[in-house]
């Protein structure tokens, strides 16, 4: 499908006065090429990461990495007892000796699980199995005995449902929750890590741009839609090939959300978008700024409203990086470029990790970076790129209304195909009404010459 290229004015950076934030390496032992999949940190000392394979070989690791002593050093383990054909995915860590992972099929096979180790990581014990025609996704604890596990749909029709299970004796026992939400036509999965948690609440991603949400530590469950068109599955998982979206949340209302489209190749100029949410993400809103990357975002606890992002994808230096906002996403301070960070996770202002690639087995000296400096200290750049226009409701069902600090010329919307499907000029509100369910982009042309452009979805 022909993709719009919007601007990449978004992924401009800005340069910190505080250049001491940085990222120091570490040397996570794993093989060449190997990376942190998914972060979870315990304490400043204690940090445990489930494994993928950025070689060519793209195998599925069974593996984790820990470290007890803040990152000094990092053990790296072989994940025994799940079958030759699983795949290691998310992973939560309680203590350093606590742990929990799920595993499902690479294809094809019957693999899922939800696996605990009590001794380091030196033996798993399995603790259920999700049904065969599911895929285990992700998992999350909120002490030693309650948490939740998510997967994919399974039944058909009007029984189809997302597989989520939850536990309150540590997983000795885990229960299908009855609320969970249906798939949405045809097609729809979860994606493997795809989660965020910030206090009782939960948001899943899936492959059709929908967020699946919890405010009770998983017991009931809603779905909304986002401007997302999906989180990362591409066509095979009933996505749209080159979407992908991240999320964060400070808590149960305030989020951001990035979304990348036409991520095909190296050939390729993808359009990236910012957005916020003050209802837990039922609704958001565009924010028009700069200096932020696409590949991960996490909100930094026990601050007022500082975020950071990352960058891995190699295709061009201005795609890697990573920066951060105290802003809750307005203005964005550099904290490098042109660097592949990955998966990313804060503990407080002066802790975090960030993924990168393995440079050997044992003894290399890069794996995983930690960041170095104080984010409380950093004063985020002039706020230049104050939020010009937004659109709201979003997803509209009649009208959208526009907010512009500049003067609307011309409003154009248009297709995922490229199509221009309905034009107005000089409108602060326009009538989508007419136009079909689904996603769209709204180009405003501003009196000044300038354009901006925004995703909207039409109920």
């Amino acid at each position: 499908m022909k993709k719009v290229l919007l601007s990449l004015s978004l992924i401009t950076f800005s340069v910190s006065a505080f250049a001491q934030n940085s990222w120091v390496d570490q040397g996570i032992n794993l093989p060449v090429s190997y990376y942190p999949r998914e972060i979870s940190i315990v304490d400043a000392n204690t940090v445990w990461t489930s494994v993928g394979d950025g070689s060519t070989a793209a195998t599925y690791p069974k593996m984790i990495s820990r470290t007890t002593n803040g990152g000094a050093t990092w053990t790296s383990s072989t994940v025994t007892g799940p079958p030759t054909s699983a795949l290691v995915g998310d992973i939560f860590a309680l203590d350093a000796n606590t742990a929990w992972i799920v595993t499902a099929p690479v294809s094809g096979t019957t693999a899922n699980g939800i696996w605990k180790t009590t001794n380091a990581g030196t033996s798993w014990t399995k603790q259920t199995a999700y049904s065969s025609a599911s895929f285990a996704n992700v998992i999350h604890f909120w002490d030693a005995n309650e948490g939740f596990s998510a997967g994919d749909p399974t039944g058909a029709g009007a029984n189809a449902k997302f597989e989520i299970l939850r536990t309150t004796n540590g997983g000795t026992t885990w229960t299908a929750v009855g609320s969970a939400p249906a798939p949405q036509g045809g097609i729809e999965y979860g994606l493997t890590g795809v989660k965020y948690v910030s206090g009782n609440n939960v948001w899943l991603g899936t492959t059709k741009g929908r967020i699946l949400r919890s405010t009770d530590k998983g017991v009931t469950w809603s779905a909304s839609s986002t401007p997302a068109l999906d989180f990362g599955g591409g066509a095979a998982g009933g996505g749209v090939d080159g979407s992908s979206a991240q999320m964060a949340f400070k808590d149960g209302s305030n989020g951001l959300l990035i979304t990348v489209d036409g991520l095909i190749d190296e050939t390729s100029t993808p359009s990236v978008g910012l957005y916020n949410t003050v209802d837990g993400g039922v609704t958001w809103e565009p924010v028009d700024t700069s200096g932020y990357y696409f590949n991960n975002i996490t909100y930094v606890p026990g601050t007022t409203n500082t975020y950071v992002t990352t960058g891995a994808t190699y295709y061009q230096d201005a795609f890697m990086g990573s920066s951060f906002s105290k802003d809750g996403g307005l203005t964005w301070t550099s904290i490098d470029a042109g660097l592949q960070r990955g998966t990313v996770a804060f503990l407080n202002t002066t802790t975090g990790w960030a993924g990168q690639f393995s440079d050997a087995p044992t003894g290399g000296t890069k794996g995983i970076l930690k960041f170095q400096g104080d984010l409380n200290l950093a004063v985020s750049d002039v706020n230049a790129n104050k939020l010009k226009l937004s659109i709201y409701p979003n997803p509209a069902t009649d009208v959208i209304n526009l907010k512009s600090s500049k003067e609307i010329k011309g409003v154009s919307i248009v297709d995922l195909s490229g199509k221009i499907v309905k034009q107005s000029t000089g409108a602060s509100q326009i009538n989508v009404s007419t136009l079909a369910k689904g996603n769209y982009i709204l180009q405003a042309i501003n009196k000044d010459g300038s354009v901006e452009n925004t995703k909207f979805i039409k109920k």
